[in-house]
């Protein structure tokens, strides 16, 4: 007789799961270094192996720039705090933060005395963007975010490459799976 106050019922595994541990059976604990130690015409000769050492470049100075480009935001929201101004008005139920001359058009359009502040909310605005703009152009974070959307564009690129490559050895088969799985594809 089973006792029903201990038994309980276990996941299914994923099917990322059950990649993953493809790969660990096949190659190793991580495919991040499987590809050197395979042998050498492997890596030559299999074009699914060419495109994924040069998609993992791609990524991992993908990765780097997009942690960077987030470094230097937060820098930039400590240092100047993002553009806006802090409205106060007898209407509002408590003051709103406006970030945008159209995010005030909407709000005078429900609150029609705010209209007569439009200028000096305008004018504070655009004091605020000059300060983030010269701390933006001191520091590099716009340059760095396009970098980053430059990385990102050739990472998809790489990937398409890899994905399209033939594929002649199970290193190669286990690379499309690497970057499947680096990138969480859901597989239903």
């Amino acid at each position: 007789m089973a006792d029903s106050e201990i038994s309980m019922s276990l996941s299914r595994p994923s099917r990322r799961d059950l990649l993953a541990a493809a790969l660990a059976t096949v190659g190793g604990s991580s495919f991040n270094s499987s590809a050197a130690a395979a042998p050498q015409d492997a890596v030559t000769t299999d074009a699914a192996l060419i495109a994924w050492k040069a998609w993992h470049h791609a990524h991992r100075r993908t990765l780097a720039l997009c942690r960077k480009q987030q470094r230097l935001e937060s820098e930039l929201a400590r240092a100047v705090g993002f553009p806006q101004v802090l409205l106060h008005a007898a209407e509002l139920p408590s003051p709103v933060r406006v970030s945008s001359l159209r995010q005030f058009d909407e709000l005078a359009a429900d609150v029609p005395s705010l209209c007569i502040q439009r200028d000096e909310v305008g004018a504070a605005l655009r004091v605020h963007q000059q300060r983030w703009d010269d701390a933006d152009r001191a520091i590099g974070y716009t340059a760095t975010q396009k970098e980053e959307a430059a990385a990102s564009d050739d990472e998809e690129r790489l990937i398409t490459r890899l994905f399209t490559a033939d594929t002649t050895s199970l290193r190669g088969v286990l690379a499309k799976l690497d970057v499947l799985i680096a990138l969480g594809v859901d597989f239903h």
